[in-house]
């Protein structure tokens, strides 16, 4: 799990693509009033979102279009072509500010309905013509410069997230991830864009269970376990899931090792980390 520092290294080229944006974007996807940014695709810049291979754009239809040229045809409302399977960032950049954003989800829709009549002729818009312009939203959670990480606790014997909750998760990921909502305790300076690491207890299967980053701020809501206490949670995207029925590839043996003087196997969920600890961990991750 790095940080905006760390992944300034990223090859735009390969894993993202750099948009010029407003200082007010920056700052508005930092602070999550912004969550999605929008994008037409057209033959200018197809390229740098869509999959193309030998200088052909890969479409996902089952039978050849009628009319096919850049990235204009329609295909009855569903999105024909494949969005790069590598891109994982947005890098937004304006005169004077920089954000690495983590794409975690993607949703296509047509917009302006026209009959494609040939390379460089105006579009006339036609509300059933053949082609369109597509419009693509990246939902954003921002890269921090310096987040923090958590470590939060799951024992499937008293959780209300079940083992069988874990393999439905694990089963329907999207863009190899899945959300859920956790409760956290030290949560005074948790933010939207924090890591975390996911520790099972409680079981043969302790360990790591699996890791992401939070994509909202800490709110309250009722307790999980049907107290009349109000709790703090946070949403989370949840990556890297150890494989259901089978032991972690860090379990809980290889914690106690590693840092023998940090108490793994019991404490509250949404633990605070050291920067040392951390280290740690994502060296174990590797």
């Amino acid at each position: 799990m790095k940080s905006e520092k760390e992944n300034e290294k990223v090859n735009t080229d390969e894993m993202g693509v750099a948009i010029g944006v407003d200082n007010e974007v920056i700052h508005k996807v930092r602070s999550g009033e912004i969550t999605h940014i929008i994008v037409d695709i057209n033959e200018d810049n197809q390229n740098m979102f869509l999959e193309n291979i030998d200088g052909n754009l890969v479409l996902v239809t089952e039978e050849m279009p009628d009319t096919f040229h850049g990235c204009y045809f329609y295909n009855g409302g569903e999105f024909p072509y494949a969005i790069k399977g590598v891109l994982e960032f947005l890098d937004l950049s304006s005169d004077d500010d920089h954000c690495l954003a983590r794409i975690i989800d993607v949703d296509m829709e047509p917009t302006t309905r026209f009959n494609y009549q040939g390379a460089g002729k105006p579009i006339v818009e036609d509300p059933d013509g053949d082609s369109c312009v597509w419009e693509v939203s990246f939902e954003v959670v921002p890269i921090l410069a310096e987040p923090r990480t958590y470590l939060m606790r799951w024992n499937p014997s008293i959780s209300s997230f079940k083992e069988k909750d874990f393999e439905a998760c694990v089963e329907n990921q999207v863009h190899g991830m899945f959300r859920i909502n956790w409760s956290i305790y030290e949560w005074q300076e948790a933010r939207r864009g924090d890591l975390f690491y996911m520790l099972r207890t409680g079981d043969d299967k302790a360990g790591i269970a699996f890791l992401g980053q939070f994509i909202s701020d800490p709110y309250p809501s009722e307790d999980w376990a049907g107290s009349s206490k109000r709790r703090m949670y946070v949403d989370m995207i949840c990556s890297n899931p150890m494989e259901p029925g089978k032991k972690p590839h860090i379990t809980l043996e290889k914690l106690q090792e590693a840092i023998p003087d940090f108490e793994w196997s019991k404490g509250h969920s949404g633990e605070l980390l050291s920067e040392e600890i951390c280290s740690i961990l994502d060296e174990l991750s590797e």
